[in-house]
């Protein structure tokens, strides 16, 4: 019998780093077990049908409830109604993995372990995969939640630690799994540049209003003034609620021919042949600085959140973490990126020696310990 897998917690292609998830999920499972089944439950199929996710079946959230008040009002019973194409598909022998991403960081993670729950009662197995969880966020519900799955993999060290801290012992650590994500090849002629990812999650997370602009204006004002460095302006999610392309296109562009805007219809891996063939990385955005890194690029990542952290840490490339809520001047992204420009060197080093086995780390034996 077919092996059946239902994987959830996956919002829709266009969020890009979503869809490397996903892809390279749906890839290693495939490799483990080839003639698997594979459902993925999506709250945007559509996106992934217009970026060919390689699912046997994309199960979506129930239209009817989505445009009731029911949506807005969380409730076991309001989530289930939401969610019923997703529990409807799990059985005894089905193995349910919450690709986690970043969603036990939000305050929305009950929806998600609503499901988890439905698949244990269901006599299912429930792993949390390729995951981060803020340490700040662990109530006792949360933790309930993480202690009852079969398997959690943590996907950099602040998450691990977090949760070996408090008692969960089927925890491992691994790599974020998306570091495997090949890159696929499109044309590009621009060349020694840099590649520039900034969202509206800026503006969430800021201190000081509107400083995250005003500092990527003036990185941009620096690097053409100051630099010989092209820039590719790269989009890395472009849902209509979260919009890479409406925050960048606020900054001016003076109509440079040494700016490019990235089109929003690249895939994951066409957008990661584009910022791995950069010379420096900027970025806001997780999985552009994921792209970055494997691809040996020197990153400098606007964190907001304990991944960024995380990995840079796994990495020893801390330093070139600045979280936006630090931002306090206009010229604090410039004078990071003046810092790695110069450490350019060391830090490409430091990638050329840790990245080949961080993404080997990305999937072990244990990772497939679904038995535990």
């Amino acid at each position: 019998m077919k092996q059946r897998f239902l994987i959830y917690g996956h919002g829709g292609c266009y969020n890009h780093g979503g869809e490397a998830l996903a892809l390279c999920g749906i890839e290693v499972l495939r490799e483990r077990y080839p003639d698997c089944y594979i459902i993925v439950s999506s709250h945007n199929p559509d996106q992934d049908r217009e970026f060919h996710l390689p699912a046997d079946e994309v199960v979506g959230r129930d239209e009817a409830y989505l445009s009731s008040e029911i949506s807005s009002n969380y409730s076991i019973e309001n989530n289930d109604k939401i969610y019923k194409s997703t529990i409807d598909r799990i059985t005894p022998d089905t193995i349910c993995i919450h690709l986690g991403g970043d969603n036990y960081c939000y305050s929305n993670w009950m929806r998600y372990a609503n499901i988890h729950y439905r698949a244990i009662e269901k006599g299912a197995k429930s792993i949390l995969w390729s995951c981060s969880v803020d340490p700040d966020k662990i109530d006792k519900d949360m933790l309930e939640a993480l202690r009852t799955h079969h398997l959690i993999t943590a996907r950099e060290d602040v998450t691990y630690k977090a949760l070996i801290e408090r008692g969960i012992k089927q925890v491992v650590k691994v790599s974020d799994i998306a570091f495997r994500l090949a890159p696929s090849a499109v044309p590009f002629e621009l060349d020694n540049y840099v590649s520039i990812t900034f969202g509206p999650l800026a503006a969430k997370k800021e201190k000081v209003s509107g400083i995250a602009l005003r500092c990527f204006q003036n990185l941009v004002d620096y690097i053409l003034a100051e630099t010989d460095l092209n820039i590719a302006l790269v989009p890395h999610v472009i849902c209509k609620t979260d919009s890479d392309i409406e925050m960048m296109s606020q900054i001016n562009t003076y109509n440079s021919p040494r700016i490019r805007l990235i089109s929003e219809r690249y895939s994951a891996s066409q957008l990661k042949h584009i910022i791995g063939g950069a010379r420096f990385s900027v970025t806001l955005r997780t999985h552009a600085s994921i792209a970055a890194y494997s691809s040996y690029v020197p990153t400098l990542v606007i964190g907001y959140s304990v991944k960024s952290k995380g990995i840079a840490k796994d990495l020893d490339l801390s330093e070139y973490v600045l979280p936006v809520k630090e931002l306090r001047r206009d010229s604090d992204i410039v004078n990071a990126f003046k810092k790695l420009v110069d450490d350019e060197n060391v830090i490409k080093n430091k990638l050329l020696q840790n990245i080949p086995q961080y993404v080997k780390n990305s999937i072990t034996e244990e990772s497939f310990d679904f038995n535990s």
